[in-house]
């Protein structure tokens, strides 16, 4: 084989590897949380994967943020989500994903779905 064939299958075999590379970060599972535009205020996130925080931070009402999940898990991998507001408000979600983009959604007494929450569907407990 000449110098030239071997630099183009090189090359070639180098873009197939960036292509897939890239194909894998962009469609990589994660979950989208949305939280209510009639929010009270910002929420206080903390993210774990297997126990072990990973992010943490504040959402606006009327934000969606993303949270990219590890490719390569064990088979007990385990999400949790821990929302609170204040000393007085707190929830909290733990899920086993899938390999899919799933949608959790935070309504503005901090109810957690993995469906949206229509204005008005939950009661607020006394």
């Amino acid at each position: 084989m000449d110098k030239a064939r071997k630099q183009r299958v090189s090359g070639l075999i180098a873009l197939v590897l960036l292509f897939a590379l890239y194909v894998a970060w962009t469609q990589r599972p994660q979950i989208l949380l949305h939280y209510d535009a009639q929010g009270s205020g910002p929420v206080s996130y903390s993210f774990k994967e297997n126990g072990v925080e990973t992010l943490a931070g504040d959402i606006k009402p009327g934000e969606v943020r993303s949270f990219p999940l590890s490719l390569w898990r064990s088979a007990g991998y385990l999400v949790s989500f821990t929302f609170h507001r204040g000393a007085e408000k707190y929830a909290s979600f733990s899920s086993r994903p899938g390999y899919d983009k799933q949608d959790l959604f935070l309504g503005p007494g901090l109810e957690v779905s993995t469906q949206p929450i229509a204005s008005g569907s939950f009661r607020q407990q006394q």
